[in-house]
């Protein structure tokens, strides 16, 4: 097999996940960390950052938590692995107990697995296998949504929102995956002119089960509030409108909490907001905050029940590891303890004011929306039209770029997407809210050299 010519650039020796190899090389290379603590990472330049990012979404009770540590080390030293199958380790079972006495009442079966994009792959295998166990076997199609982010395997890459191009050179996704409109007001194709919500975006759900055959439709798949795809907080009535959907259909609900999980919403899982109790609740990232890989998918009651006669051909070798469920029972305590969702309530609600106050001005915000400590800042060519503003890949570079120069890390995009620890102090909101309108005002300063005909980049700039 012949190979074929390239651009004279030595492959990476480590591969960084959802960047362009050459690209990043270009840029210098990926930001190195050498430690973190609390909110903040360090780079091995010892420069200090506030992470707006919680890693990706995951770090909740914060960096460096020696109790954490410890809990790992201590298991690790007790019981260094014992796979759920016809053994279990205490530590596995003691975190099942205390995660279901916090969970909306009804779900209470843990599936254990090692990461969320593994429990989407889990969720969709038992919806499809419940039905079949149930006699309904024509049941396979998957309902899933626009905007929506479902993890990179090819199961949940076929579930996430085509735009962001998961499978693009890879192939024909899953079968039987349908979408459906998300419930994104600033944008919404149904009634962003009009005075309030018509809650249109729920309706298409019942359409989507209708056209496609109630008998044929296993599940409804969605995030209760969708974090990358722009954290598109839902209007009151849409998740009750749409658990009645289901339950006319008998079409199974799975909420994806691997983002919203944990407190990051202000709640300790972003359903409570709608007293919306799913047939399967998919956990993970949070879970164990980042110390440790944990996921779970979580049945309700009737789910497990219909199940538990039959072999479910499913499983991870490390599945419950007991050094992730130590984490992750440390991360349930710490989260308790310290009332972290309150926190996350009260520095969400003090984060998301204040953008607002230091972004009203800014000629290019259309909109600053959030829930709990999860907050977008949507960036449009112009208020009164809405369009989008057109980042591209040079201004999505510049925008984090400015954003580092100023000790801030988020996810530089449009929407840019703010998600700190849920430990995120006063003076490290503010150093947020600063770094983001700053870096805001940067890039209309090099919009408007853009259209002046200069260079877009004219100020001497640093690797940050």
């Amino acid at each position: 097999m012949a190979v074929p010519r390239g651009r004279n650039q030595d492959p990476p020796l480590l591969w960084y996940q959802g960047q362009v190899q050459t690209r990043l090389a270009r840029r210098g290379g990926p930001l190195v960390l050498a430690r973190a603590e609390g909110a903040r990472v360090w780079d091995a330049e010892g420069r200090s950052y506030v992470d707006g990012r919680s890693g990706l979404w995951a770090v909740l009770v914060g960096y460096g938590r020696a109790e954490v540590a410890e809990a790992v080390a201590r298991q690790l030293r007790t019981l260094s692995f014992a796979p759920l199958v016809d053994v279990a380790s205490s530590v596995a079972r003691e975190l099942a107990a205390a995660l279901t006495a916090r969970l909306p009442e009804g779900l209470q079966t843990l599936m254990l697995v090692p990461t969320g994009s593994e429990a989407v792959d889990t969720a969709v295998k038992i919806a499809r296998f419940y039905h079949y166990v149930g006699g309904e076997r024509r049941r396979r199609i998957i309902i899933s949504r626009e905007y929506s982010a479902h993890g990179s395997t090819y199961a949940g890459s076929s579930l996430s929102d085509p735009d962001r191009g998961l499978l693009r050179g890879v192939g024909p996704g899953l079968p039987g995956v349908r979408f459906v409109a998300a419930p994104y007001r600033y944008r919404c194709p149904y009634c962003a002119q009009e005075p309030a919500c018509t809650l249109a975006c729920a309706a298409v759900v019942e359409d989507a089960i209708t056209t496609a055959g109630p008998e044929r439709v296993a599940a409804f798949l969605a995030e209760p509030v969708p974090g990358p795809g722009g954290v598109l907080v839902p209007p009151d009535g849409y998740w009750q409108r749409v658990r009645e959907i289901c339950d006319r259909y008998g079409v199974l609900l799975i909420a994806d909490e691997v983002v919203t999980g944990f407190g990051r919403t202000g709640r300790w899982f972003a359903c409570e907001h709608w007293t919306l109790v799913p047939d399967l609740l998919i956990l993970g990232k949070g879970m164990a905050s980042g110390y440790q890989p944990l996921a779970a998918v979580v049945m309700r009651r009737h789910v497990a029940e219909r199940l538990a006669p039959r072999l479910v051909p499913h499983g991870f070798t490390f599945s419950g590891h007991p050094a992730a469920c130590a984490a992750g029972l440390a991360c349930l305590r710490i989260i308790e303890a310290e009332g972290l969702v309150e926190r996350a309530q009260q520095m969400g609600a003090y984060l998301q004011a204040r953008l607002r106050e230091r972004l009203a001005a800014s000629p290019v915000v259309g909109e600053v929306r959030g829930l709990g400590l999860m907050c977008a800042v949507e960036l449009v060519e112009d208020r009164a039209t809405r369009a989008p503003f057109r980042l591209g890949a040079s201004g999505v570079d510049f925008l984090d770029h400015e954003l580092r120069r100023r000790g801030v890390l988020c996810f530089a995009d449009n929407p840019l997407i703010v998600a700190p620890p849920l430990v995120l102090a006063r003076g490290d909101a503010e150093q947020l809210v600063e770094g983001v309108a700053e870096a805001v005002a940067m890039l209309v300063a090099r919009r408007e050299r853009s259209r002046e005909g200069r260079p877009p980049g004219t100020e001497r700039r640093t690797r940050g």
